[in-house]
């Protein structure tokens, strides 16, 4: 349901008033960056927790949520692209010690896993992940992204390299079953805005062999 904030509200209130919780309002409004930082006649989605499917559902939720976040976070700090660089060390607050980074090193940072792994899947590829091993690990449906047919909020859109360079990022939008906003690390970006992370259109992914893949680890 849609809610308008009244004076004196706030989330705990509204939570309790609907039956639902704080954390899983914000994940319904991934505007909502922080749970005090709501105002008087904002619009917000009500989850009705009868209407949601399960605890396994809800874990889903909160981990778009999460990770959607930890994507914005990153965006207008100055990141410069480069091919090969970033998504070393999950820990950091940023994708990168060096202000630089490539499209693979920054998804890797977003699900806080290491671009060089010792995930089982990925030593065939000598233990890195970059685009054509998470395509391969799609189509594969034995790595760490489950392949989904149509897109959802946190999960990847990627293609591999093919004769020229692949691309991945992860989708922060999706209306009426398209996907309309995609957060990704480019060289494309780095021109344009002077900054390689940004939430822009899907429309470097228009493409038809692009595959949408789910994150399986859980936070």
């Amino acid at each position: 349901m849609i809610y308008k904030i009244k004076p004196n509200d706030n989330l705990t209130k509204i939570a309790k008033k609907f039956n639902s919780t704080v954390e899983l309002i914000m994940a319904f409004n991934p505007e909502i960056k922080n749970q005090n930082h709501i105002y008087v006649n904002q619009i917000i989605k009500i989850p009705n927790l009868e209407d949601v499917p399960g605890e396994i559902i809800i874990n889903e939720i909160l981990n778009a949520s999460y990770f959607i976040n930890r994507a914005k976070s990153a965006i207008g700090k100055g990141i410069k692209y480069k091919l090969g660089s970033g998504g070393m060390k999950p820990e950091l607050i940023l994708p990168t010690a060096n202000k630089q980074c490539d499209c693979s090193g920054f998804i890797c940072w977003v699900f806080k896993i290491s671009r060089k792994t010792d995930i089982p899947f990925y030593q065939k590829f000598g233990g890195w992940i970059f685009t054509d091993s998470m395509e391969a690990d799609i189509k594969s449906m034995s790595g760490i992204f489950n392949k989904i047919e149509t897109p959802e909020i946190g999960c990847i859109v990627v293609y591999g390299a093919g004769n020229k360079i692949g691309h991945v990022g992860i989708v922060s939008e999706v209306k009426n079953g398209k996907m309309t906003k995609v957060i990704h690390c480019s060289s494309g970006n780095n021109k344009r805005f002077g900054d390689a992370i940004q939430e822009t259109s899907p429309a470097v992914f228009n493409r038809p062999d692009i595959l949408w893949g789910r994150f399986t680890d859980l936070i």
